[in-house]
Order: structure tokens, then sequence, then C-alpha cells
């Protein structure tokens, strides 16, 4: 057994996979250890007879990726893996993002792997910088670090029926050289909010000034006493406004739609403002606590979960309903507290759609900035961009030095590279709108039809209502670990589910989505289509995050195909030893012996002992 402190885990090897020394640098060594629970040295839970080496390709070093790479490595014998990333550290989004102000509006303690919790989070809303550190403590405490190949570029996928693997064409971005990579398995955590979406805006390439993206930062760049334009209201642009307000001569900012903003973004939790955007900082004696005793530390992590699911009926999150209009009133109330009052201003900011069609955001410091003397809020739609600055529908033109798109993302829920199918079909074209299926066809959000060994995590239909990202990615690794020993050990090459079962499984999200507040008049990145009005919600599970975990718990065997190497669909491995006739039980069956018979090891062939009063009967006799 290793502990996990970082000191056991093996160095990274040198090669064109080698991991940049920016992602050592991302350790504290001042801060302990994130957990002092054990790995096993050797690789996955004990074994009870021979399961074939399998590999597996993990595309993304962010929150889902390093979930999946840390729990298969636990959950599944004989596996290698590898996990590609563009990026120079790990992180995902909270490598990426590192505008100004940028930080989580989810509590840091629950924003955090089930597994692997923290003590020493500073602040209730942890700062972007200290989640990717927190990050990249996992991969090292681990043993993640020397299975990442950053800096590495993933160009193209392709399902070979032939050698039943993917194949991969993989650029080195230190280098520039491209590389064939394969797998067994295909575990894809692209990201929802990591392609950036600059404004189709005429004229913005001739902008003398800069440009900025806030999810490409230069931190070079001085925002002293600039002129600067803010263009979009969303997320980013509610958090950079008011963080780089006091530097700045002047903001114009300009909304293509209005926004609610919320207290908090779960009823009960902290409400952070505009001066302490963290909400509350941690002292040493809590931490100290937190530390010291961990039943009291569990209570406080219970405690803040349970603000999660507490509305898991979701009744606001219909169309119309009583309970909607309710949050409608409360939310306006906060926003006009904010702004002290002036019902004018309150008039100009509320949306004319029901709240929770888009994502709702706490923003502290946001609407106090933007009623404020040095912003102006321009809420008249962009005609284009000059060499000094933007002309809007009214004929006025407003120079800048600067402009920031607080702008978003776009493709969150396609491959961003052409990946094609076990029918030749590229999903990242197929599946969107105006495409031969036209929307990401997913199975319970994890796994699609015809795509073999094929896996994703946090993308179309994988976030359920209540729970945190990190748990959801968390369930989703888990049901794949399942998935990939059911193949791994009845000797199948390859498993996906079949068209009905994806086709029923899209019945139910329409369904369960029909009433949803997200088919009022905003556009989000929810929808399939982001514009006002009705369309195929993509981001979100058909059903709350606990009612997703039971049903992720136990796979329906009966919507898969299992294809093997000597025999058709639905059957097992041809492997024949001394008999001639093909047998599906052979592979595995050996002599009739375990290994734990061959090792005689008694102790271990009688753990179903247990003390009197320890026995799990809802584990007995149950694989772990």
């Amino acid at each position: 057994m290793a502990s996990i402190n970082g000191s056991t885990t093996p160095s990274s090897t040198a090669s064109s996979g080698s991991v940049p020394d920016s992602a050592a640098s991302d350790v504290g060594s001042s801060q302990s250890d994130i957990t002092n629970v054990t790995v096993e040295d050797g690789n996955g839970p004990t074994a009870t007879f021979s399961e074939r080496p399998v590999k597996a390709i993990i595309l993304g070093a962010g929150i889902g990726g390093l979930a999946a790479a840390v729990l298969l490595s636990q959950k599944v014998n004989n596996l290698s893996y590898v996990v590609y990333d563009r990026n120079d550290r790990v992180g995902g989004t909270w490598a990426e993002n590192t505008y100004p102000g940028v930080r989580c509006d989810v509590p840091s303690h629950v924003y955090q792997l089930t597994f692997a919790p923290n003590t020493d989070w500073s602040e209730y809303y942890a700062k972007g910088e200290e989640i990717q550190r927190y990050y990249a403590r996992v991969t090292e405490e681990y043993g993640v670090r020397p299975n990442l190949r950053l800096l590495h570029e993933v160009l193209s996928a392709t399902w070979s029926s032939e050698t039943h693997q993917w194949k991969f064409q993989i650029r080195d971005l230190v280098t520039d050289t491209v590389f064939q990579d394969t797998a067994d398995f295909f575990i894809s955590v692209p990201g929802r909010v990591n392609q950036k979406a600059l404004p189709d805006i005429e004229g913005l390439g001739t902008f003398k000034g800069q440009v900025i993206h806030t999810a490409k930062w230069d931190h070079r760049i001085s925002l002293e006493g600039k002129r600067v334009a803010v263009i979009g209201n969303g997320a980013s642009g509610q958090q950079i406004l008011p963080n780089i307000l006091p530097q700045v001569a002047h903001i114009d900012h300009y909304v293509r739609s209005k926004t609610y903003v919320s207290p908090a973004f779960r009823h009960g939790l902290k409400e952070a403002a505009a001066d302490h955007p963290g909400a509350h900082t941690y002292t040493d004696e809590e931490k100290r606590l937190f530390r010291e005793n961990p039943s009291e530390y569990l209570k406080y992590r219970k405690e803040l979960d349970k603000k999660h699911y507490g509305s898991v009926n979701n009744q606001f999150a219909l169309l119309g309903s009583d309970d909607n209009h309710k949050l409608r009133e409360s939310l306006l109330k906060t926003m006009l507290d904010r702004i002290h009052g002036d019902k004018a201003w309150l008039e100009r900011l509320t949306p004319d759609y029901s709240p929770g069609c888009k994502r709702l955001t706490p923003a502290p410091g946001y609407l106090e900035g933007i009623t404020g003397p040095k912003v102006e809020f321009i809420d008249v739609p962009i005609v284009r961009v000059t060499e000094n600055g933007i002309v809007t529908a009214d004929g006025n033109t407003r120079n800048v030095e600067i402009i920031v798109a607080a702008t978003g993302f776009k493709d969150g829920f396609y491959p961003r590279f052409p990946t094609y199918d076990g029918n030749g079909t590229d999903l990242s074209k197929a599946w969107r709108p105006g495409g031969v299926i036209g929307f990401p066809e997913t199975y319970l959000g994890i796994m699609a039809p015809d795509a073999p060994n094929y896996f994703f995590i946090l993308q179309a239909q994988g976030n359920a209502f209540g729970g945190s990202v990190p748990h959801q990615a968390e369930v989703s690794a888990a049901y794949i670990a399942r998935v990939i020993r059911k193949a791994q050990r009845h000797g199948y090459r390859a498993v996906y589910p079949s068209q009905s079962a994806a086709r029923e499984f899209s019945e139910i999200v329409d369904e369960y989505f029909d009433k949803s507040v997200t088919n009022d008049g905003c556009r989000t990145y929810f929808k399939l289509l982001d514009q006002p009005g009705k369309s195929r919600n993509v981001i979100g599970f058909p059903g709350t995050t606990r009612q997703r975990l039971e049903v992720l718990s136990e796979p329906r065997w009966e919507d898969f195909h299992f294809d093997g190497a000597g025999f058709g669909k639905e059957t097992g491995e041809h492997e024949t030893g001394t008999n001639s006739k093909p047998n599906r039980f052979r592979r595995f069956w050996g002599s009739g012996r375990s290994k734990l018979d061959e090792a005689n090891d008694l102790d271990q062939i009688t753990s179903y002992l247990q003390e009197v009063g320890q026995v799990d009967l809802r584990r007995l006799y149950e694989s772990p």
C-alpha cells in the first residue's frame, strides 16, 4: 500500500509525452495531503481470475478527466491509460480561465472530488487559481501525473472494426509533430467551457487596440487608466467587470440580453458581497478543526452538500409554475436591494424570460458596478467595430482602447475533432444541428449508439439537478469502470448501446424537459440552439442526481451489443483451447480454480466472514 502523499508517486516518463515543469510547480509543498486514504500499489482491486490487459485514452485533464483517471485506475485491473490535454497544466476551465476575479460560485468544500477532500480551502468560494492547484495536487497524490501528456492536441479519433480499437492522430504542441496512438477504450472529457467564442461582429479584426477573450487572458496587458469595452453579461462578464473597475478609467458594457442576479447559487448558501466575493475566509482554527476532527469535517461537508439537494423536486424549473413565479419575485427583490431601490434601473435590468432559463449567478459587485459612474450600460445592438471603437444601432460610436470579449464558449456538446464511430460516421458533424442526426445522441448521457467502447463525461445529458460537477464526474467514471470490466472479464472486444435504447432515452429527455423553464425566451448554452424559445435541452440528465446515481449503479446489459473476437454481436470471445468448438466461457474458466485458490489465500477466500454487527447485507457476496 502507498500513502497518498506525493512522495511515492513515480516520476514522469521523458518523451514527446513528458509533462512540462509547470505541472510540478502547481503543487504547493506547504499544504497538507488532500486526504489520508490509501491506494493500492498494484493496479486496481484484487482479481480472482485473469483479466486481459486493456488500455484507455482519456481526453481532457479537467475535473472529469482526472476523476476518470483516478477511479478507473483503481476499479479496473490490468488497465493502462494516458490522459491527453492541449493545455500546459491540469484543471480544465480553471487552467484556461485566469481573468481578474475568476472564482467558483459553488462552495469550495463541495466543488472537490468526494474521495479527495481538502481541509485547507482558503475561502468559502475559492478563486480559480486555488481550484487549479487543488486538481494539480490530485494528479500528484493519486499517481496520475506519469500518465499525463500535456500540450498534446488530439486531431482525430477513429474506431477500427478490424482491430477493435480506437486510433488517434495527436499533435505534440511542443515539437509540432503528429503521431498515432491506439486504445481499447476512449473516454472523452473535453469540457463544456473551453472552446472560446469570439463575437461575430463586423470589423472586429480591424480594431487597432487589444481584443481579449476572458478565457485567454493576457496578464501582460495593463488596464490602468484605460477605456475598456466589456461585451457580454454572462458569468465571466459579471465577474470581470467589478474586478477591473477600480483600475480602468471607464467601461462601456455591452449586453445582448438581460439576466437575473441571485443571492447565491443555491438557497441556504452564504451570500458573497462586493467587498468579500469569497463570502468567508476560513481561519487557521477552522482548518485545524477540519484536519484533526474528521467527524466534524464530514458533518460540515454533508451540511453543504445537503443544500445542493434540498430542492430535488425542482418545481421552480417548470415554466409558468407558482414556484417559478415566487423565485422571480425573490430575485427581483435581491436585485432591487443591490441597486439601492432604484426601480427605473430594475425595470431596465429585468429579463423578459423566466428565471432558470439561464444558469443563475450571484455576481457580487456586478449590479453595484454597472449602476456606478464609471460604467455605461449599453443594451443597444452592436453594428460594427471600427479601428478605434464600437458602433451601435442607434448611430453612436464609442471609442475604447481595449475590448474584452466575455462572450462565452461554443461547441460544448460535440466532439472538437473528427470522431468516427463504428459506421464511419463523424460525430463531430452528425450531432450538430443540420447534421444527419442533428443533436448529441446519447445513451444515459454517457455512451452513444454505434460508437463501440466510447464514453463521455460532463457532456450532453451528463449533468443532473442537485449535487456538484465533481460528483457527477465520479458517478460517470464509476459506471464506465463497470462497463469496461464487463467487456474485459468476459472477453468482449467491443460494447455499445443499441439504437433503440438510445432513441428511447432521447424520448425520456424530451418529455422531461418539455415544460422546462429552459424553453422560455432566453439564449443559453443549456439548449441545442442558443436561441430564444423551445429547443432540445443538451446539458441536463432527465432526473435528479440521486436518481442518476441509482440508474447508473447497475448497467442494463440488455441494452447493449457485445462484439467478440470470433463471434458475432451479443456473444463471447472465440477461444477453443484443446476443444475445437467455440465456447464463450473458456477464456476465463481455465482449470476451474480461482487465482485465490492457486495462491491458497484462505484469509481472502473467507473474507465473507465479518465481526458481529459489521456485516453489510447489501454488499454481501457482491464484487467491489
